[in-house]
């Protein structure tokens, strides 16, 4: 049984940038999940677990950026705007809220966005 709730999953105006980060919200599970891809106003994490998610309330997502960010680990608060259960996996779609560490949350944006233009300019 697939579960999904709220708004459609690809409703972001902004650009996507992929990584393969660590993303750990010790109020929903126990185990790290991982940062699938963010934008300047969000992202979307997936869990190798099912369990549900309210999303009327917020949440701290700390995330520990991939090696090709060369970013340092940072928290921010976040807030679910959509999420998918499958029974075996949960996706969240969350927006960022303001959080001490959402300065280091755009710097990592940008910095995914200067390695996706130089990897465009090398191919």
């Amino acid at each position: 049984m697939i579960l999904c709730n709220r708004m459609n999953r690809e409703n972001r105006h902004e650009p996507r940038f992929r990584d393969f980060a660590r993303a750990v919200i010790e109020e929903l599970c126990p185990f790290p999940g991982y940062l699938e891809d963010v934008s300047v106003t969000g992202c979307k994490v997936r869990f190798a677990h099912s369990f549900d998610v309210d999303i009327d309330r917020e949440y701290t997502l700390a995330v520990q950026p991939g090696i090709k960010a060369a970013v340092k680990e940072f928290v921010l608060t976040v807030k679910p705007e959509w999420f998918q259960n499958d029974g075996e996996n949960v996706e969240i779609g969350f927006t960022v809220l303001r959080s001490p560490g959402a300065r280091q949350f755009i710097n990592y944006v940008e910095t995914l966005a200067a390695l996706e233009e130089q990897e465009l300019q090398e191919a």
